[in-house]
């Protein structure tokens, strides 16, 4: 069921990763705990699903910050823009 789940949710995945080409996809959640079940899913589905050049480098995380990291990313990204000499 987690892997079935996992493929799920990689059909959306799939569709962010071929538009916005990121670098790293962070599993968080109630699904954190069952990290490589439900990942192998997911990485099942996007690797089926999305352009090979968007999936080369791409790495897949656990949650790290608990349910704090949407403020950790949000202050991280306002740091690296300010810090950027452009």
């Amino acid at each position: 069921l987690l892997r079935e789940g996992g493929r799920q949710l990689g059909e959306v995945v799939a569709t962010a990763v071929n538009l916005l080409n990121p670098e790293v996809v962070v599993i968080g959640g109630d699904m954190a705990g069952a990290f490589d079940l439900y990942t192998a899913g997911v990485r099942e589905s996007v690797y089926a699903r999305s352009n090979p050049i968007a999936t080369r480098e791409l790495t897949f995380m656990a949650q790290l910050h608990g349910d704090s990291s949407g403020l950790v990313g949000c202050a991280a990204m306002a740091i690296e823009s300010l810090s950027d000499p452009q």
